[in-house]
């Protein structure tokens, strides 16, 4: 127990139970290496006989055995980065993405093959008598025999047949003047944009991961703080009510209202940071599952050491984003070259074979191999295929023109706002790192200032306790801002990390 909550209380010098929640806090941070603050109590040693009896006599399986605790896995954070890209099941999405323009692309290429369609038919036919010309006697009397033509009879109703149809038809492009070749470009450009694509999404989701990771790191460094000192702050009130009921000398009912209405306070800070915990823990373990860890037990500084020169490069370089913009011109120019080259022809080979056959007709004096109820022919050719719509397509290369325009204008602006937007992410984490180092020497002032007031009000040589509230809240206001400066320095780290893709190895 440390000396704060060991000390007689008499007198004006009870008067610091009356400071806030920040001088039971930091008394504890200060004098927790204590000789006193550091000695085990001895009642669990000093174990009456009775005790010892009662479990000697007790029968062995009635005595409660030592539960064997299975040591949490530790992940750090770049393998909780993994475990949460992995659970999200988001890379899978990206991976789709990237299938779909293979699709696009696989597409394009078949146009390169032959296309082929087949149509048939299958139905019922009457029966039809294919009648021969012939020459018949005379039969109005001139002297001249008669000569009729060949014809189909008419149908037979009640006799039935079987009509096949078969047709295939197949075009065969030989060149297209450019078209396959745009497309194909456009296409593949399309693939490799999805692939930029999932790098972006990667990042964005490492981002998330690390900021639930440092979000719980931070939590648990405030709450490693805090939970000790609401003990003390529990002890300082039964101390107090116990010195109300003794009616010591200058202590009242009003100290008692201060110390309650600030506990309050500190109680719903308190509640609040263990609520915001429970939603973290419940996240990450539905990530991790059940006993787990983090590698970091308290907020320290991730090492970073880029140079703003390096990220601007590598970002209008290397980077995903840089990739994702490229590609995308690449795409609006070729589907631009695409839309100029249809109003070139097609140059093919085309043709088509037709087969007929029909069971209930009689054609056997049909003077030819194919009638049109039975036979097969065929035709093939080589020719130009235009496209006359000439109004819709100037039109179409107008607008696709227009797009390639905007995109390139749009890459221009991003290129040349590239680099200042990078500079000032650097230059933020540049003062985030003055910030912690400053307020480090700021700690230690007010560590030994929070000493001096201490130990010169636990003296005795001042009662007033102005200048100790004053240094527990600097001490304490700067606590605080100490551990947020670093959390702020390890998330601007991330937020470059993801706006350049130039990761930290």
């Amino acid at each position: 127990m440390s000396d704060f909550c060991d000390s007689t209380f008499s007198g004006a010098s009870f008067k610091r139970t009356l400071l806030s929640f920040f001088i039971v806090l930091f008394s504890f941070v200060l004098f927790a290496d204590d000789p006193e603050s550091e000695q085990v109590p001895k009642h669990d040693a000093a174990k009456s006989p009775e005790v010892s009896s009662e479990k000697e006599e007790m029968p062995a399986e009635q005595i409660e055995k030592p539960r064997v605790q299975v040591a949490p896995t530790v992940y750090t954070k770049d393998e909780f980065i993994e475990k949460f890209i992995a659970k999200t099941g988001l890379g899978d999405a990206s991976k789709y993405k990237v299938e779909m323009a293979d699709a696009d692309y696989d597409y394009v290429i078949a146009q390169m093959f032959p296309t082929l369609k087949l149509m048939t038919a299958v139905g019922p036919h009457p029966k039809y008598v294919y009648e021969q010309s012939e020459i018949l006697p005379d039969s109005d009397g001139d002297g001249l025999p008669e000569f009729k033509e060949r014809t189909w009879n008419k149908y037979y109703t009640e006799d039935w047949g079987i009509a096949v149809r078969a047709k295939v038809e197949f075009i065969l492009p030989i060149y297209t003047f450019g078209k396959v070749t745009a497309a194909r470009r456009a296409a593949w450009a399309q693939i490799e944009l999805r692939k930029a694509e999932s790098k972006i999404g990667d990042l964005k989701i490492k981002k998330e991961a690390a900021t639930i990771y440092w979000s719980w790191v931070m939590a648990q460094t405030y709450l490693d703080i805090m939970e000790p000192a609401m003990k003390e702050l529990d002890k300082a009130e039964e101390k107090l009510r116990d010195m109300l009921y003794e009616e010591k000398e200058g202590v009242t009912q009003k100290d008692l209202n201060k110390l309650l209405i600030e506990k309050e306070k500190v109680q719903y800070l308190y509640d609040r940071l263990i609520l915001q915990i429970d939603t973290l823990k419940s996240l990450i373990t539905e990530i991790l599952g059940e006993n787990w860890a983090f590698a970091d037990k308290e907020m320290t500084k991730q090492d970073f050491s880029k140079e703003m020169p390096e990220l601007v490069d590598f970002m209008k370089q290397n980077s995903p984003y840089s990739a994702y913009v490229k590609k995308g011109l690449s795409i609006y120019e070729n589907l631009y070259k695409l839309e100029v080259r249809r109003t070139l022809p097609n140059l093919g080979i085309a043709g088509s074979y037709s087969f007929r056959y029909t069971s209930s007709v009689d054609e056997k004096y049909y003077p030819e191999a194919n009638s049109p109820y039975n036979g097969y022919d065929g035709e093939i050719g080589i020719g130009l295929v235009f496209n006359l719509n000439i109004m819709e397509q100037v039109r179409k290369i107008q607008k696709a023109k227009a797009e390639w325009n905007y995109m390139k204008a749009q890459a221009f602006f991003a290129d040349q706002n590239v680099s200042l937007q990078i500079q000032k992410k650097y230059n933020d984490l540049k003062a985030l790192d003055s910030h912690i180092e400053h307020l480090k020497k700021i700690r230690k002032t007010t560590k030994g200032m929070l000493t001096t007031e201490y130990a010169n009000y636990e003296s005795g040589m001042t009662t007033d306790t102005k200048d100790l509230i004053d240094a527990v809240k600097s001490f304490f206001e700067n606590e605080q801002e100490y551990i947020k400066a670093i959390y702020d320095y390890n998330m601007k780290i991330e937020d470059i990390n993801e706006f350049t893709g130039a990761v930290e190895k």
